[in-house]
């Protein structure tokens, strides 16, 4: 309850309602400010005015939050992520409709995952392939925010294109910019292991897949959670799309962490 307390807190603050501190505390300034705010039914108890002060919120940006009731429920939670996407990047979430996407052109030509010309091109599983590459900005490990990645093992065929990816990541976003769209959280490349709940070897067994941000781009989430899904994301994925990279989360909607220098 205490984070929608704090969302409801900051409606009210943006409203000019409140100038308490965002704490999630709905005390005795926190309450009076819901009072106040237009369409507030204030015969409800304090927690139904948070949850219909966010929902009251996100009707006025045209956001479908079904009807004004102070009741928590799944239209009023799908509302209000598009709410705070909305006031994080100023812009609605688009829609993802991958039927519109054109398929990306397989510049490096890259083979498909799990065919005998993955197997002939890249070779057995394990580090006999494997070359280092040295990051162009500094990484750090998305499991251990305060250890620094400067290198990483790649797959000797991927080394090269993997640079001229990141290189033009750098040009473009600025170690600024990357730091705050956490395109330097490194999840990890190379590690010889099954993908999570098969038996098949993960593309990262032969270090020809990366990991970024993790935590915001879990492997179930599909565009309406993950961070990568958003448009200042875009020139991003332009980048590893132009070298033959393929992203998951772009082609089927999960796992928005991932890319891999293999088709699916």
């Amino acid at each position: 309850m205490n984070s929608r307390i704090e969302i409801a807190q900051q409606i009210l603050k943006d409203k000019g309602l409140y100038t308490g501190k965002i704490d999630g505390d709905a005390g005795p300034k926190t309450q009076a400010a819901l009072d106040k705010f237009p369409g507030m039914n204030i015969t409800w108890g304090v927690e139904r005015k948070i949850i219909a002060c966010i929902q009251l919120a996100c009707k006025s940006l045209g956001i479908d939050v079904g009807i004004i009731d102070g009741r928590w429920g799944p239209a009023t939670s799908e509302a209000t992520d598009q709410y705070l996407y909305y006031k994080e990047h100023n812009a609605m979430r688009a829609p993802w409709r991958p039927e519109e996407r054109e398929t990306p052109a397989n510049a490096s030509n890259w083979p498909k995952a799990y065919t005998s010309a993955f197997d002939s091109f890249y070779g057995p599983v394990g580090d006999s392939n494997l070359v280092r590459i040295t990051f162009p900005y500094q990484m750090k490990l998305a499991w251990a925010p305060y250890s620094k990645v400067t290198s990483t093992l790649v797959h000797k065929k991927v080394a090269e294109s993997a640079v001229r990816v990141l290189e033009k990541v750098l040009a473009h976003y600025g170690e600024t910019k990357i730091a705050e769209l956490k395109l330097n959280v490194f999840g990890g490349c190379y590690n010889k292991r099954p993908i999570r709940g098969g038996t098949k070897w993960s593309m990262h067994s032969w270090g020809v897949a990366f990991d970024f941000d993790p935590s915001r781009n879990q492997l179930k989430w599909g565009s309406d959670k993950a961070s990568f899904a958003g448009p200042q994301y875009d020139a991003w994925w332009q980048f590893w799309e132009d070298e033959g990279w393929t992203s998951l989360g772009r082609e089927r909607n999960f796992d928005w962490m991932h890319v891999q220098a293999a088709g699916i």
